[in-house]
């Protein structure tokens, strides 16, 4: 073993020797890595020949009910048909541990997990029914009082998901913004009221709020009304630049457009009016430079992000459709190419 002696100095037999002890170290740990994966797909492979020893799926049902699978593991495969799309699968697997499980607290989370399964099946009442059964056994479910909000929501029976929120105000959640956003819902759906009287019960709830502000103008331009000059003079553009960047300059007051910034940076990057030569947003400031060499080659484009989970979409939403918070997009400006345009510089 005179070959390990720490008394050769050499500096390039140091080397070489460190070199082997990494690689040994690097070619165990591959292979291990490798052995610990094959190790793992075959526990979950057992796992599954449980399954595949049966012929059918009613078979699963029978098993699960004589408890001779236990909940857990039930769940487990549950979940693997949610996650598939096998909506139909994952509920008769939950009913039947409905059919086994006696205790209050396991009744309760398996309610809501079938409850929450019909409603991304679109079975909105049936998982209104399972989730309200839920709440019997537990009223302080916080889970169950979330997703029975949007199945009301769903179903514009708006009265009901505030009655929801005073309870999870009750319970300590913070709800002020959806009250509001609920209050809006049920002022413009109101039948009978007329489009004057929404428009004045959206404005006593507050023009400084930005959702009153954008749903009042996406009533305003849904149902072609007038831009009132008294009502947009304080309204926050940004908010909703992409709203206006669909609409004509020739909708809004001219005095309107001249007393606000980005009202004349929009319409000049649109190439209808040339008020602004220049703009802080750089996608505008872009747009208005090629109008002013005669380029329309490009366009503007947005994209949404949620301010909670911070996922993207291509439309704008006030309730995510991941995570379903109500707290708004926030509105990310794109520079894009103009389709079908001829001439172009670029």
């Amino acid at each position: 073993m005179d070959f390990l002696s720490f008394d050769y100095r050499d500096p390039l037999y140091g080397a070489i020797l460190l070199i082997a002890i990494i690689f040994i170290i690097s070619f165990t740990s591959y292979w291990w890595g490798i052995i610990k994966n094959k190790e793992e797909e075959s526990s979950v492979n057992k796992f599954m020949k449980k399954f595949d020893q049966y012929s059918g799926f009613n078979e699963y049902k029978e098993i699960i009910q004589k408890k001779d699978l236990p909940t857990e593991s039930a769940i487990l495969m549950a979940l693997t048909f949610e996650k598939s799309g096998e909506y139909e699968k994952t509920i008769e697997i939950y009913s039947a541990i409905l059919k086994s499980v006696k205790e209050p607290q396991k009744r309760k989370d398996i309610l809501t997990l079938l409850g929450k399964t019909y409603y991304k099946a679109g079975f909105l009442q049936k998982s209104r029914e399972v989730l309200l059964a839920s709440l019997k056994l537990f009223p302080r479910n916080e889970e169950a009082l979330t997703y029975l909000i949007v199945i009301y929501e769903n179903l514009r029976e708006y009265d009901k998901a505030l009655e929801v929120l005073d309870t999870l105000e009750a319970l300590g959640s913070e709800v002020k913004e959806k009250k509001l956003y609920f209050e809006i819902l049920s002022i413009i759906h109101n039948k009978s009221l007329k489009n004057e009287k929404k428009i004045k019960k959206l404005i006593d709830l507050g023009l400084d709020k930005k959702i009153v502000q954008r749903k009042l103008f996406e009533f305003l331009k849904l149902h072609n009304l007038n831009m009132d000059n008294s009502i947009l003079k304080n309204f926050d553009f940004q908010n909703i630049i992409d709203m206006v960047w669909d609409m004509r300059a020739d909708r809004f007051d001219p005095q309107l457009i001249e007393n606000n910034q980005l009202l004349a940076e929009i319409f000049s990057a649109k190439g209808e009016i040339y008020e602004a030569t220049s703009s802080d947003i750089f996608e505008l400031n872009t747009l208005i430079k090629l109008h002013l060499i005669k380029d329309n080659s490009a366009d503007m484009g947005f994209r949404y992000t949620c301010k909670e989970c911070k996922s993207v979409f291509p439309l704008y939403f006030y309730r995510c459709p991941k995570c379903q918070n109500i707290s708004g997009a926030e509105i990310d400006t794109i520079l894009i190419k103009r389709q079908y345009e001829t001439g172009s510089l670029v």
